[in-house]
């Protein structure tokens, strides 16, 4: 078999369910959790390469036991060794004091699979320290409402990260704060000292907070908005996590959090998966980029025209201009059809990170390597700057006998095979 140009891509075939893909992007992205599922929300080019640590979506957790705080870890924290980390509360004041179990409880009635705090000032800490790794860098994402009942005051939510487990919560007695109030305030402290805060978020019902944290700065997004502070103290390299929630005695209030996710750095020389993302998007199964571009990075698209967002996920297929049935037979005007759909590619070229020569060629459609060849060769002499991806059903890989992929032109940059198996297994 000769020798091809090619990358290993890993195609996960999801038309109506999202699946739970551990790994990391060479682009910088947003953890976030939906249903037991991890997603990812695209935001800025970067070198970095990223590791899950965390994640806990407090989902169907016992209320009666421990007012649920502990239970059913094993479902709600989705990842490897973190599975089972436990939480202990904490005062969450200035002050110690001993937190009453009913002030810091998961699944409550009236605020379901959520962390929520109740009554007076807590925190919690979860029994397992993070390892920042190089250059000594975390993200963190989580749903929170300060308040559930008001968007005015100043109660507040925190996330904190300590080389000690035993701190009392407390946003300004911790090596690194954050807080956001009910009415969109933001502070960030380092060792009790606050740090000046760019940029201002409107007050809403609840804040979707990503923290990117690292020696020398801080980069927030909330619900959208992007801030950033100057952070001149050292970051842990080694840290525990704490939430808390300032709420007065006097006056109480429900605060939640929901949907933790924390990551680390990790080296990029390691290898794993680092494109994720659903078959189809688009057209298909209908257009559902609003509710998955924003968090995945490798996205297939039936279409690409002027209507089309810009998310930098898409990966156009190309088949109907070439095979229009399943018979394998090239339709007659391939060429006229190409061109059209090239005068598009090119008004769009932006939008697009990859071409997709259509699923299990000589699997699902029989074409003759000839055919297949000749569409590569002259998407490749039209398309020059953007890899072409294909996919081949195992199979036909596993088919000592077969003899078509020895044959398949070098022009494919990315090619991968499918197989399908039980996750359970």
């Amino acid at each position: 078999m000769k020798t091809l140009r090619r990358t290993m891509v890993i195609l996960l075939e999801i038309v109506f369910f999202s699946l739970i893909i551990t790994g990391c992007s060479n682009e910088e992205t947003i953890p976030t959790i939906k249903d037991n599922s991890i997603k990812y929300k695209a935001t800025a080019t970067t070198t970095c390469d990223w590791v899950f640590q965390y994640a806990d979506n407090f989902n169907n957790a016992n209320n009666g036991n421990d007012y649920g705080l502990n239970d059913n870890l094993a479902t709600r924290q989705l990842y490897g060794q973190w599975k089972n980390s436990t939480w202990t509360r904490r005062s969450g004041a200035w002050y110690d004091k001993t937190t009453q179990p009913w002030c810091v409880q998961a699944n409550h009635p009236n605020t379901p699979n959520a962390l929520s705090f109740h009554v007076e000032y807590a925190a919690v800490v979860i029994n397992k320290i993070i390892a920042a790794g190089t250059p000594n860098k975390y993200r963190v994402s989580f749903k929170t409402n300060p308040s559930t009942g008001e968007q005015t005051s100043n109660y507040w939510t925190s996330f904190m990260l300590d080389a000690s487990s035993t701190k009392r919560g407390y946003v300004t007695q911790t090596n690194f704060g954050f807080l956001i109030g009910s009415n969109g305030s933001v502070q960030v402290f380092q060792n009790g000292n606050n740090k000046t805060v760019t940029g201002i978020v409107p007050a809403a019902t609840e804040y979707q907070v990503v923290l990117v944290i690292t020696t020398g700065t801080i980069q927030m997004t909330i619900n959208g908005v992007q801030l950033t502070a100057i952070l001149n103290e050292t970051v842990p390299a080694n840290a525990y996590a704490y939430l808390g929630a300032y709420i007065e005695l006097a006056n109480p209030v429900v605060s939640t959090f929901d949907d933790l996710v924390i990551n680390t750095q990790f080296s990029t020389a390691a290898k794993r998966i680092q494109h994720y993302g659903y078959y189809w998007a688009d057209r298909a199964y209908g257009t559902h980029f609003s509710e998955i571009a924003d968090y995945t990075n490798f996205n297939f698209v039936e279409f690409i025209d002027a209507t089309t967002p810009n998310t930098k996920t898409n990966v156009l297929q190309l088949r109907w201009q070439f095979w229009a049935d399943a018979s394998g037979t090239l339709r007659p005007d391939w060429e006229a059809q190409w061109i059209a759909t090239l005068a598009t590619i090119n008004q769009n070229i932006g939008k697009i990170k990859a071409l997709y020569i259509f699923d299990e060629p000589f699997w699902a459609v029989p074409c003759s390597v000839t055919d297949y060849n000749m569409v590569l060769n002259r998407v490749k002499a039209d398309c020059p700057s953007l890899p072409i991806i294909s996919v081949f059903a195992h199979p036909t890989v596993n088919d000592l006998n077969d003899t078509r992929i020895q044959n398949v032109s070098n022009v494919l940059d990315w090619v991968g095979a499918d197989e399908y198996v039980s996750v359970s297994n």
